[in-house]
């Protein structure tokens, strides 16, 4: 990780830049964004709503669902482990695993889609 300035509105503000092989993530005190590589947006603007994505950068401990597996609304879907703490990561809502896109000991950055959820 490195920290460069930037010239805001507001003034000079000193942000922090790291570097992955999918893209740079910037952040500052109370946000960050990713850029990917490829496109030069943001992480998000790619993302599906069905899609389950890491809320941030941890390793995966569980994975409870398999594609064509039918999950419901609040059903936990991944555990990651991040800051010493486990996170749950549940369905937004009932429907089908399309994909799963993770397993038990990946490191998944920030962003990263970990179960994608078929169409409504």
């Amino acid at each position: 990780m490195s920290w460069i300035v930037i010239d805001t509105e507001e003034g000079r503000r000193r942000v922090a830049v790291a570097r992955s092989g999918r893209g740079v993530w910037v952040g500052w005190p109370g946000g960050a964004v990713f850029v990917s590589a490829n496109s030069n947006t943001a992480a998000g603007a790619a993302v599906r709503e069905g899609d389950i994505c890491a809320p941030l950068t941890g390793k995966v401990i569980r994975v409870e669902v398999a594609p064509g597996d039918t999950v419901t609304e609040d059903q936990a879907l991944i555990v990651l482990e991040a800051m010493k703490m486990e996170h749950t990561l549940t369905s937004p809502r009932a429907g089908t695993v399309d994909k799963v896109d993770c397993g038990i000991g990946d490191l998944v950055d920030q962003g990263t889609t970990l179960v994608e959820l078929a169409g409504e």
